[in-house]
């Protein structure tokens, strides 16, 4: 079930929702279902062997300075 980013063509809110097959996503502010899916970055898989490799990888500065290294954004999260 991916994630998907979109924006609303009717009130311009912006989000990103999970999306399971056969639904179709509506705007969390205004309900409508006129969405713009946006683009999204899609996270690699990690190849070696050990799970928490790279898990605090340097994913970039951040102007927020919430960020939590492999973590989402906490700008993205609100925090």
């Amino acid at each position: 079930m991916p994630i998907f980013a979109y924006r609303c063509r009717s009130c311009g809110e912006e989000f990103q929702t999970l999306v399971m097959s056969g639904e179709t996503p509506t705007c969390r502010s205004c309900e409508s279902a006129n969405l713009e899916q946006q683009l999204s970055l899609i996270a690699s898989p990690n190849k070696g062997g050990d799970a928490s490799a790279g898990k605090n990888a340097d994913f970039g500065a951040c102007s927020t300075g919430t960020c939590r290294g492999g973590d989402a954004c906490g700008a993205l999260a609100g925090a």
